[in-house]
Formats: structure tokens, sequence, C-alpha cells
């Protein structure tokens, strides 16, 4: 494993295609030549599922493209997050929400970042109607924490009624860990 956390490739294909269905060709093409050549090859679209991608690259490429559309990096990353979760409701998963609990649903979430994500801990305390999620030892970013409280926010919403999901603390605003509180039910 590198020093720098690496992504898996099926979610960054994922944010090309939610990138290229918010800009122009003319923009997606500048969003690339904003990039270093090392870093833009990682955005085609077509990367083989195993493959790993820097996490600075992808953060990189969402606030370029963020630019691009003129808005504000972390609404940006929200919704590329939200359409990420999308992608992957619409495999085996779809079927696990409605089948667990929403706590079940949160407990899981370590189990799944490991196979997004090749560092970082995840740490998950769950009640009757409410949880937190403490992401820990990983490296922050508004484009990334942005993109983790899409995919969290649609995730919640799937597996739950008046689902309602704030990322509380923020390694990128200087807080010790990223947290993200849901609550749900009345």
């Amino acid at each position: 494993m590198s020093t720098e956390p690496n992504v898996k490739a099926t979610p960054v294909n994922g944010l090309v295609s939610f990138v290229r269905g918010e800009l122009s060709p003319q923009q997606f093409a500048a969003v690339l030549a904003a990039l270093p050549p090392e870093q833009a090859r990682h955005f085609s679209g077509e990367l083989i599922a195993s493959a790993m991608v820097p996490l600075g690259a992808l953060n990189a490429f969402t606030k370029a493209a963020a630019a691009q559309k003129g808005e504000p990096v972390t609404d940006f990353a929200i919704r590329a997050g939200r359409f990420g979760g999308e992608l992957g409701l619409k495999t085996v998963y779809k079927f696990i929400l409605a089948l667990m609990s929403p706590q079940s649903v949160l407990r899981a979430a370590p189990l799944m970042w490991k196979k997004v994500y090749d560092s970082g801990e995840v740490v998950v305390e769950a009640t009757e109607q409410s949880a937190v999620i403490h992401v820990r030892q990983f490296v922050p970013d508004p484009a990334g924490c942005g993109r983790i409280t899409g995919w969290f926010t649609l995730i919640a919403e799937r597996s739950t009624t008046n689902a309602r999901v704030a990322h509380k603390t923020c390694g990128a605003r200087g807080d010790g860990e990223c947290t993200w509180e849901f609550h749900w039910g009345g």
C-alpha cells in the first residue's frame, strides 16, 4: 500500500459518469486539462473495477469539475456522492436495503468502506433511531467529505423513512475526525 490513500475504480468511474452528465464535452476536457497528466489518466470512465486511484487525484478531479460547473465544491460533491450511491443501489445493494434495518445497514459501513478505500477507519455507534459514523485516520478534504456525505445521505434515505444526516465534525474544517449523525423515525 502506498502512503497516499487510494480508492477503488468503481466509484471513480461513477464520478466520471456524473461529471460527464453535468458538464459539456468542452468543460469536461477543461477539467482533464486542469489536472497533471498522471492524475487525468484515471478519469476515462473505463477503469477496471480492481484498479486503485489516488484519493488526491479523485479530489482534484471533483474540485476541477465543480469549478467548471460554477458550483461550490461541497455542494457538487454531495450531488456526486448521491449519484454514486444510486449506481451502487442498482445492484445487489438494492435488495440488502430492503431487507435490513437502518442500524444493520449502517453497521455494515466499516466493511463497505474497506471495499472502497485502502485506508481510514470507520466506527459506527447505532441506537434504535440514530447512529453516528466516525471516520478516522483518513485524509480529510471538502471534495471527499462531500462525496461521502452524499453517499451516506442516499443510503440513509433508502433504508428508512424520515432519515436525516448531518456531517457534524470534519477534519477538513480542522476537527479531529469526521463524523456523520443519522436520525430516523419520529
